[in-house]
């Protein structure tokens, strides 16, 4: 008999998706110098379009996971860390400034510029997820990377800022609360997809993710190798399956299989037998399939077109795309003819000993996971460079006010 796996206790990543929610943890690898990811889905219940809409539905499918969840991975599961996506995501760019105490910039400016940052962000009922620093100035000079120890007079940073509707969070913390799960951490979606799925040189190059799950498509933009902007496009995998379903009078079931076997781009002469909803026996051909599913995905590529139109001719590495949505036979070299720019998929990676938010594709360790677990993935990568960064800090360093700080009002509701 096999020797049970031997878990990282407590860190856990939870993903309320549109149509699964999926459970991640972390389990030791000493033959790959590493971690390794398990996963765990049931479908979802009581979401629409990546937000909850039916709270006790939801806690019911939880629960579900959570019980599965402690069978699978033979533990309790009682900490979490949990993504957050929809439409009231939102992301902007602030420039703050302020004199350097002593002429010489020490991690106590940097704090301090953060924090007056993240005082001049706050919007009434809205709370910062991250706030990522994307440039430094020391007076008139050219920007740098980090200016502790730099002498001058005027100390001015800009930063990548995603927050979220508060009350919502508040939500969703209730839900995991009431399901006996302790929220240690909130993470934007896109932003921890991103971390899994797009190399760093793809950032320096300038590239846009495109996460397409069951009920939106979450997306984030790199420029310079820095995050440059957010959003959610609220057109999916879930809205292609239903129009094979209602074009096609297929079950849903049946109609994501469909979805899957032939895509935008099936084989001349495909078919496959299917059961309609009708309980009648039927023959599908891949002509029948494109048609009906080509419309969506035509839709998606223009709202995609839309929220990238600021950054043309920025996106030196061009598109990727994750998430379910993007095992669409065809679908990145649709984008591509349309958007005049490279498209790809971009399956998670996570690999040990990587800094927070950095994937390491490049390891000879790496595992390559499915696309549909690129979100769970990435809120665990998150989570662990985090972890690992502030094991490497001393208490009150720079580098641990921007890695570890908590958000207090989360301590409260929980």
């Amino acid at each position: 008999m096999q020797p049970k796996a031997k878990y990282l206790k407590g860190l856990f990543s939870l993903d309320f998706g549109t149509t699964k929610f999926c459970l991640a943890m972390l389990r030791e690898t000493p033959s790959l110098d590493g971690h390794m990811v398990e996963t765990l889905c049931v479908p979802a219940e009581g979401m629409r379009r990546g937000m909850l809409a039916n709270v006790e539905q939801a806690k019911s499918a939880l629960r579900q996971l959570l019980e599965l969840g402690e069978s699978h991975f033979d533990t309790d599961i009682t900490r979490v860390v949990v993504g957050i996506a929809g439409s009231h995501l939102a992301s902007r760019i602030v420039s703050v400034s302020r004199p350097i105490a002593g002429e010489v910039v020490t991690v106590q400016d940097m704090r301090a510029l953060m924090e007056q940052a993240e005082l001049q962000a706050p919007t009434e009922g809205r709370e910062l997820l991250h706030t990522i620093p994307i440039s430094y100035r020391i007076d008139t000079r050219e920007s740098i990377d980090d200016p502790v120890g730099f002498r001058g007079k005027i100390l001015t940073a800009e930063y990548f800022l995603i927050d979220a509707d508060k009350l919502y969070m508040k939500d969703v913390v209730d839900v995991c609360n009431e399901c006996g799960l302790q929220v240690v951490r909130l993470y934007s979606e896109p932003f921890a997809s991103a971390s899994v799925t797009v190399p760093d040189s793809y950032k320096q190059l300038g590239v846009a993710l495109a996460d397409i799950g069951g009920g939106t498509t979450d997306g984030i933009v790199f420029k310079g190798g820095r995050p440059a902007a957010a959003f959610t496009v609220n057109v999916a995998g879930k809205l292609m399956t239903n129009d094979i379903a209602i074009g096609l009078s297929l079950p849903a079931e049946t109609a994501e299989a469909v979805k899957l076997r032939f895509g935008i781009r099936p084989r001349p002469g495909d078919s496959m037998e299917v059961i309609n909803i009708k309980g009648e026996k039927r023959t599908i051909s891949a002509e029948q399939t494109t048609p009906v599913l080509g419309p969506r995905v035509h839709e998606l590529c223009a709202l995609l077109a839309g929220e990238l139109q600021p950054y043309k001719g920025c996106l030196g590495a061009g598109i990727l795309l994750t998430g379910g949505g993007a095992d669409v036979k065809g679908i990145t070299e649709y984008f591509s003819s349309r958007l005049s720019v490279p498209v790809a998929r971009a399956r998670p990676v996570l690999g040990g000993g990587q800094e927070a938010g950095l994937q390491t594709s490049s390891s000879n360790n790496a595992v390559i996971h499915p696309t549909k677990f690129a979100t769970a993935i990435g809120l665990l990568n998150l989570e662990l460079g985090r972890v690992e960064e502030l094991a490497k800090t001393k208490r009150n360093t720079w580098t641990n006010r921007y890695l570890g700080q908590f958000v207090n009002w989360l301590r409260e509701l929980s």
